[in-house]
This record gives C-alpha cells, structure tokens and sequence, in this order.
C-alpha cells in the first residue's frame, strides 16, 4: 500500500492506526471520558477519523486487489463483490452493497487482462490510482473515474482516452498546499465534486465515443422514459417520472420558470418550501396546457440554457451541450431543440470565461405557426396522423446551419418524428400547399 506524507501524521502503520481508533472509541456508549475533551480537541479528533476512514479505504481497496490478484473469490466460488463482503462480515455488521462495489471497482481498475477487451494499466490509470492512495481522491470519486474507464476502455482511442482519463483526474483530486510562515501550515484545495465530476464525465465519454453510439444511447435513454403513479399517504397520490437528459432539461426549465418564491400582496415572504413550489409549478402547466388543448401556444416553449461549442453545434459529430442543471446533451438533441425552443447564446473564451451571455433568439412567430397549422394540419412525416398542436416547428435548412425561420423552411414534426428527421439529416420539398420529405 502506496504511503505518502499526507498520512504521516502521527500514525503510519496498522498499529498506530489501531491504536489511535482504540483510543476514539473507548468513550462510546456513554461510558467514556469525551466530555473532558475541549472544544478544538473534538474538531481534530473528527478530523482524525476522517483521515483514519480515507486510510482504511486505501487498504481496504489494496487487500481486494491481492485477493482477486490471488483468485480467492474463485476458489470459494463467489463474486469478487460477495466475497469482499464475507470476509469482512466475519466480525463485523455488512459493509454496504454500493460502497462494497465501489471498492471492488476501484481495485479492478487498470488490472483485467484476460479476453479482447482487456484494460491495461496505463500511465492515467495508475495516476488514479495512485491519487486514490495518497489520499487526495476519495473513494467515491475514484470509483466514477473508474467505472469511466471501464466503460468507454472497449470502444475509444486508447491515446485520448489516456490524455483525457488524465485530465478528469488532475481535476478531481485534491491538492494540498503549503501556506502560512515559513509553509509550516498546509492547506486542502477541493478538485471537482462528484456531481461536477458526474457532468464532466459524461460529456468526456460524449467526446470518446462515435455520433452513431451516442445517438443510439439516447434512443435507449428516451425508451426508459415512464411514469407511474401509486398510493401516497393520507389519500395523497405519488407519481414516479423517470426522464432521459433532453426530457429532464426540458423539465427542468419549465418548472424553473413558475417555480420561484412568489410574494404575498403585501411583500410577505413565500412559505412554501421548494418541493411544493416545484408540485405547484407543475400542476399550473399542465392546467395550462389543458385549458386550451387545440388552441396556438400564448408563449414561447420553455427555455433551455445550453453551453456548446459553435463547430459542435453547426455540424460537430464528438461534442455535447451542457445545461444549466447539468444535464449532457449530444449535439443532435440541441440541433433539434434549437429548432423551436429559445436557446441563450453563451459565449466562452479560451479559459471558459464567459465573454458574452446573448438573448433568447425568436424563431417562428405565433403568426408563422398559425400558418404552418393550416397548411400542414398535422406531422408532415409521411404516414403519421399527430395533431399540429402535438407537434415542433421544424427548420428544414436547419438554423444552426444559417437556415432562415420562414414559412418556407418550415415544416411541422411530431417529437419522434423531428429526432428522426435530426438522426437521419433528411431533406423535405416545400410548396405552398404542403411538406414532401425524401426518405
């Protein structure tokens, strides 16, 4: 097991180990002696556990990987994951399932060589690993970078999955810096969190893998779509929606936009809290939505704000877009939503500094969609019966691609259809009475 400086305080091997987590917990169960300890010396003795924690991660990840190195799971015919979790709860409750899996994950990384999909311990692997043993990468965080790695090891480049396997973990780890006189005081800087990390990940394995798989990936997302709904408490009802990135975006933003604290007639503050601010929004738009079922949209749909590069967004095949929650879209969804949704320009600089924050730019008008209602009553996708109030207003040049937003360049889609149309980069004919699209 890798030792650094970083854990070389006061304790170093096993036994100082132990002994200092015996010396902890001799007070527990109220019989103890913690009530003499002063005020900074409970703060330093947590941050003792928090180091002796990240320590018996380290070696917990270290015996797994001798173990699995040695076959021992197979000689008992177990899993890696049902072994770990025998042996160690001979003295002790369970460790949990997730974190028994992280840790099994993070053992496994950079060490399966058997077969045609074999990983090789890399330079960027074993910077991973080796930041997760000097403790400056939790366990949590090694184990996205390492499930990442397995994952898109298969199907990438093995020199960018190497040079951005290595980014992702110089950004994540993190740093220890030497402050005060003379550098006696030393200093944590945070890298990314997880749910940064998360994002960062997501659109790097965009950025590895080819437009046909990651298109093919949203297509999957977009069946795994439901909602269901059950019995809540006290006659209440409970629904469950489980949304894909595009559909969460779009969500997202129409319930940020009714979902804000509202002030009572005389300023008193909301005292809502957030979730039923957000149950509230929900149910206004779809009251809204209900109370005029055929009638032309009153408002624009609902903003999504997207970060892409402009070659990405113009005709990029390895890039994504990123909302303001988080979520990571493949090219072809912002290309499709920007048919008909108002995008907010962000432009970035060199370092991601935002140089400038354009405004929502109009598309069709209200006037431009009564028309399109009345001359192609419906999805002009050939054979589909979709209401025109079920469907987008479709550039047929598409506007990323300096397409104009004219009645001559538009055409009405139902949602599946106007993915298709982006998949597949159709082309229609457009003639005063009607949409003809070449298939």
């Amino acid at each position: 097991m890798a030792m650094t400086a970083q854990w070389d305080e006061g304790y170093g091997t096993a036994p100082g180990l132990r002994d200092a987590l015996r010396s902890l917990t001799q007070g527990a169960g109220g019989g103890g002696e913690l009530w003499r300890l002063g005020d900074a010396e409970v703060t330093d003795a947590l941050a003792v556990v928090g180091q002796a924690r990240a320590l018996l991660e380290v070696a917990e990840v270290d015996l797994v990987r001798e173990g699995l190195a040695r076959g021992l799971p197979g000689e008992s015919s177990w899993s890696p994951a049902d072994w770990v979790t025998r042996a160690e709860g001979q003295r002790a409750p369970d460790p949990g399932v997730r974190h028994t899996a992280s840790v099994v994950r993070v053992a496994q990384a950079g060490t399966r060589m058997a077969g045609p999909s074999a990983l090789k311990a890399t330079d960027a692997v074993n910077d991973l690993r080796g930041a997760f043993e000097a403790g400056e990468l939790p366990l949590g965080k090694a184990d996205q970078l390492a499930r990442f790695h397995a994952q898109v090891a298969p199907v990438a480049d093995e020199e960018m999955l190497e040079e951005d396997l290595g980014a992702l973990v110089a950004a994540a780890k993190d740093d220890v810096v030497a402050t005060g006189p003379e550098g006696r005081r030393r200093e944590r800087v945070r890298g990314l969190g997880e749910k940064e990390l998360a994002v960062a990940i997501t659109r790097t394995g965009r950025l590895l893998k080819p437009e046909k798989e990651s298109e093919d990936d949203d297509r999957r997302a977009k069946r795994g779509r439901s909602l269901t709904k059950s019995q809540g408490p006290a006659g209440m009802s409970l629904y469950r929606v489980v949304l894909d990135p595009e559909g969460a975006a779009v969500v997202d933003a129409a319930l940020a936009a009714l979902s804000g604290p509202v002030k009572g007639p005389d300023g008193q503050a909301d005292e809502r809290p957030a979730t039923q601010r957000r149950a509230d929004a929900l149910v206004e738009i779809i009251r809204r939505g209900v109370a005029s079922p055929g009638a032309e949209p009153k408002c624009e749909k609902a903003q999504v704000v997207v970060t892409i590069g402009l070659d990405d967004l113009h005709q990029g095949t390895h890039g994504a877009g990123v909302t303001a929650t988080g979520q990571v879209l493949a090219p072809s969804v912002v290309r499709k939503l920007a048919c008909d949704a108002g995008i907010i320009p962000v432009v970035l600089g060199g370092d991601s500094e935002i140089l400038d924050l354009g405004r929502s730019a109009r598309w069709f008008t209200p006037g431009q969609k009564r028309a399109l209602w009345l001359r192609d009553g419906g999805c002009t996708y050939p054979g589909c019966t979709m209401p025109p109030q079920w469907c987008d207003a479709h550039h047929v040049a598409w506007w990323s691609r300096g397409g104009a937003s004219d009645i001559g360049n538009a055409a009405l889609l139902c949602e599946r259809h106007h993915t298709r149309v982006h998949t597949r980069d159709l082309r229609a004919s457009i003639t005063p009475t009607g949409v003809t699209w070449h298939l």
